[in-house]
């Protein structure tokens, strides 16, 4: 069903590599094998995941989450006492919490100025984000269950979706709102939420040319996020081989039936990108500008189906949802005017509830969005070679830029962490690096047939 393609194998493989080259049979894909190679720690952070904001019980039950996975990091400790790792350590994923801890350190000194009663509130963030954080690195240096972390996500992602396709064509067959077989509420102020078969989370239904439709939210809080989560599958599928036209397809429904403007922009830019723009070592000078013209053409058309794309474009999106646009761009403009009016401390009491995406942000100063931003590109720009994996890190950057609250925002960086240990970061020798799709050989940093890629 996902499509294994035939994978190439590194010659001379140790002997610590050889005992991880199995996860790249297509047992490996299966779900058992996915379980299997999670062991306790990754089954622990993935049920975490749930936990944590922004998903469905995040806003009450994140320090749970917390212990969730500080209980993994200290289970894979334990584990490597008897069995040491293979992989190497990922020290610059630490950049990733090391930098979100800065950006709490200054609203913590901010709002010690402006709004007391607020800090802890950010020291409760800066505890949950950054333990959490640190103890996913700490169980991804097991390069087995960090690329079954990887796995893990695209499937429950994938089967949130096709639970989403199945429940859309009950509608279309049995009629509006079949399949409903329960209604509960998610902690935290969230609405009540209706459960379809087979297990289909919605708040509500929009009309789609005539038809009526769930709006797919699946684990999100609400269905921006959902968007986001599944474009982010999509992209990720490459890098842990799972490759199949079918996953793709169901993914991008599940973009399409969150019905978020936002998720769909994203997903069609980083497409583009992914497919005209990003450098590829392989590539010969005449190749990267033939496929970057192409890109060229292509991106205009992005641009049209951006604004113009029937339901999900810009145009129709502000016509439909008018509050919502609303908000964004009120916001937004908030943001743009602390900016200019006094970027450093931003503007005062009266924008604490700003910040519904990293522009906004700026209203409570400018170096908290910096360094949010900072912490999911600057392991990118020290990478150096752009990746596939970094268009999983585009999707999590540009949704927060435009659409979605930055700040407490914790899986979106542990799913970040996960695309960048996924890719193996630190530069390994070739007999460190696991056979599969993520091996190549070494490619020199310049290249005759066209500069540096």
């Amino acid at each position: 069903m996902f499509g294994i393609s035939p994978l190439v194998r590194p010659p001379l493989l140790s002997a610590s590599s050889r005992d991880e080259a199995s996860l790249w049979d297509t047992s490996a894909l299966r779900v058992r094998g996915i379980i299997s190679a999670l062991g306790v720690p990754g089954c622990l952070l993935m049920f975490a995941m749930l936990l944590f904001r922004p998903n469905l019980f995040g806003q009450v039950l994140a320090p749970v989450g917390l212990v969730l996975a500080v209980a993994a990091a200290g289970i894979e400790l334990r584990r490597r006492r008897a069995k040491p790792v293979s992989g190497p350590p990922l020290r610059l994923l630490y950049l990733v919490p090391i930098l979100l801890a800065l950006a709490d350190v200054w609203r913590m000194a901010r709002y010690f100025v402006t709004a007391p009663e607020l800090i802890r509130t950010a020291v409760q963030n800066l505890a949950i984000t950054g333990g959490t954080l640190i103890a996913v690195i700490v169980v991804c240096r097991n390069v087995r269950i960090r690329l079954a972390l990887g796995r893990a996500f695209v499937l429950i992602i994938f089967l949130l979706s096709a639970s989403y396709v199945v429940t859309v064509l009950m509608w279309a067959i049995a009629g509006i709102g079949s399949g409903a077989y329960g209604v509960f509420r998610v902690p935290g102020g969230l609405g009540p939420q209706t459960v379809y078969f087979p297990v289909t989370i919605t708040s509500s239904s929009h009309s789609l040319f005539g038809a009526d439709l769930p709006r797919f939210c699946g684990l999100g809080r609400e269905p921006g996020w959902i968007g986001m989560y599944c474009a982010a599958a999509y992209f990720m599928s490459g890098l842990v081989g799972m490759r199949g036209k079918l996953l793709k397809a169901v993914l991008f429904a599940g973009v399409v039936g969150s019905i978020s403007t936002s998720g769909f922009v994203v997903f069609v830019a980083v497409l583009v990108y992914e497919v005209f723009f990003r450098a590829r070592p392989d590539a010969t000078a005449s190749r990267s500008l033939q496929r970057r013209a192409v890109g060229v053409a292509a991106l205009g058309v992005a641009i049209w189906a951006a604004i113009y794309a029937p339901f999900l474009g810009l145009a129709e999106k502000g016509a439909r949802d008018v509050s919502s646009v609303y908000d964004r761009t009120a916001q937004t403009e908030t943001g743009l005017q602390a900016l200019y009016e006094n970027p450093f401390w931003g503007l005062g009491l009266e924008t604490r509830g700003v910040g519904i995406n990293l522009v906004s942000e700026i209203a409570n100063g400018l170096i908290s969005p910096v360094l949010m931003a900072l912490a999911l590109l600057l392991p990118a720009l020290v990478q150096g070679r752009a990746r596939q994996g970094h268009a999983v890190i585009f999707v999590l950057f540009l949704t927060l830029l435009t659409a979605q609250p930055p700040w407490a925002s914790t899986w979106v960086y542990v799913l970040a962490v996960i695309s960048y240990a996924c890719r193996d970061l630190t530069r390994v020798q070739v007999d460190q690096v696991n056979a599969g799709p993520m091996w190549h050989p070494p490619v020199p940093r310049t290249s005759d047939r066209g500069g540096r890629e």
